[in-house]
Protein backbone atom coordinates (compact mmCIF):
# COMPACT_ATOMS: atom_id res chain seq x y z
CA UNK A 1 0.00 0.00 0.00
CA UNK A 2 2.41 2.47 0.87
CA UNK A 3 4.05 2.09 -3.08
CA UNK A 4 0.93 2.76 -4.55
CA UNK A 5 1.11 6.55 -4.40
CA UNK A 6 4.84 6.88 -5.59
CA UNK A 7 3.53 4.66 -8.83
CA UNK A 8 0.79 6.59 -9.59
CA UNK A 9 3.02 9.46 -9.79
CA UNK A 10 5.75 8.01 -11.62
CA UNK A 11 3.25 6.48 -14.24
CA UNK A 12 1.25 10.08 -14.11
CA UNK A 13 5.04 11.49 -14.39
CA UNK A 14 5.20 9.59 -17.87
CA UNK A 15 2.16 10.15 -19.53
CA UNK A 16 1.60 13.08 -22.30
CA UNK A 17 -0.30 15.46 -21.84
CA UNK A 18 -1.65 17.26 -24.84
CA UNK A 19 -3.68 20.23 -23.00
CA UNK A 20 -0.46 21.58 -21.40
CA UNK A 21 1.50 22.71 -24.87
CA UNK A 22 4.90 23.41 -25.14
CA UNK A 23 6.88 26.32 -23.09
CA UNK A 24 5.56 29.86 -23.59
CA UNK A 25 9.55 31.29 -24.92
CA UNK A 26 9.74 28.20 -27.46
CA UNK A 27 5.88 29.83 -29.06
CA UNK A 28 7.67 33.37 -28.59
CA UNK A 29 9.18 34.48 -31.98
CA UNK A 30 10.22 38.13 -30.72
CA UNK A 31 14.21 38.87 -30.80
CA UNK A 32 15.80 39.38 -27.60
CA UNK A 33 15.83 42.59 -25.98
CA UNK A 34 18.93 44.61 -26.54
CA UNK A 35 21.84 45.10 -23.77
CA UNK A 36 22.56 48.19 -23.26
CA UNK A 37 25.38 50.22 -20.75
CA UNK A 38 23.95 51.52 -18.01
CA UNK A 39 25.38 55.24 -19.45
CA UNK A 40 23.26 55.36 -22.27
CA UNK A 41 20.28 54.43 -19.91
CA UNK A 42 20.88 56.88 -17.14
CA UNK A 43 22.19 59.32 -19.42
CA UNK A 44 19.26 62.46 -20.29
CA UNK A 45 17.61 61.38 -23.78
CA UNK A 46 16.89 63.61 -26.24
CA UNK A 47 12.99 63.10 -25.77
CA UNK A 48 13.24 64.58 -22.34
CA UNK A 49 13.21 68.31 -21.78
CA UNK A 50 15.92 70.65 -20.09
CA UNK A 51 13.49 71.35 -17.51
CA UNK A 52 12.37 67.49 -16.31
CA UNK A 53 15.87 66.74 -16.78
CA UNK A 54 17.13 69.00 -14.40
CA UNK A 55 14.50 68.40 -11.83
CA UNK A 56 15.33 64.73 -11.85
CA UNK A 57 18.85 65.73 -11.19
CA UNK A 58 17.70 67.77 -8.64
CA UNK A 59 16.24 64.97 -6.69
CA UNK A 60 18.83 62.47 -7.27
CA UNK A 61 21.05 64.70 -5.24
CA UNK A 62 18.58 65.80 -2.79
CA UNK A 63 18.13 61.81 -2.15
CA UNK A 64 21.83 61.04 -2.19
CA UNK A 65 22.31 64.15 0.20
CA UNK A 66 19.45 62.74 2.32
CA UNK A 67 21.00 58.80 2.35
CA UNK A 68 23.99 60.71 3.46
CA UNK A 69 22.84 61.76 6.66
CA UNK A 70 21.10 58.44 7.46
CA UNK A 71 24.25 56.91 6.52
CA UNK A 72 25.46 58.64 10.27
CA UNK A 73 25.70 57.43 13.26
CA UNK A 74 24.11 59.18 16.73
CA UNK A 75 25.39 57.98 19.84
CA UNK A 76 23.36 60.39 22.15
CA UNK A 77 19.78 61.24 21.75
CA UNK A 78 20.55 65.11 20.86
CA UNK A 79 22.88 63.49 17.76
CA UNK A 80 19.95 61.76 17.12
CA UNK A 81 16.95 65.04 17.19
CA UNK A 82 20.00 66.85 15.27
CA UNK A 83 19.63 64.45 12.18
CA UNK A 84 16.06 64.20 12.58
CA UNK A 85 15.80 67.96 12.11
CA UNK A 86 18.28 67.38 8.89
CA UNK A 87 15.74 65.19 7.72
CA UNK A 88 12.65 67.42 7.86
CA UNK A 89 11.97 69.15 4.28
Amino acid sequence: MRYLVPILLVLTACGEWPDAGGPPLTRDTRPWPELVPIDQISAPSLEVGNAEARRLASRAAALRARAAILRRSASTQAEMEALRARLRP
